[in-house]
């Protein structure tokens, strides 16, 4: 072969070798997108980190978060014995 169509091919073979990694690296982002469960576990991971460092950092923040969902929580229960005393 001359040394042009050396190169040439050399190139193809570069240029394909390139694809693939693109390829590659696109069909991985696309698996990270479609996995659900890895998704919403860093999620969780993400919300159980930012509730410790509020906690840290503001503890009455949490605290009266949590009275406000205890009150939720009694408020729902005192509704449905209401209504289910009314009948």
């Amino acid at each position: 072969m001359t040394d042009d169509k050396e190169r040439q091919l050399s190139e193809i073979r570069s240029d394909i070798e390139a694809t693939r990694q693109r390829l590659a690296e696109t069909l991985d982002a696309i698996e990270d997108r479609l996995d659900v469960p890895k998704r919403v576990r860093s999620a969780l991971r993400d919300a159980i980190d930012t509730l410790d460092t509020v906690r840290q950092e503001r503890p009455e923040v949490v605290y009266a978060a949590l009275a406000a969902a205890l009150g939720l929580v009694a408020g729902v229960t005192a509704l449905i014995i209401r209504s289910a005393t009314r009948r």
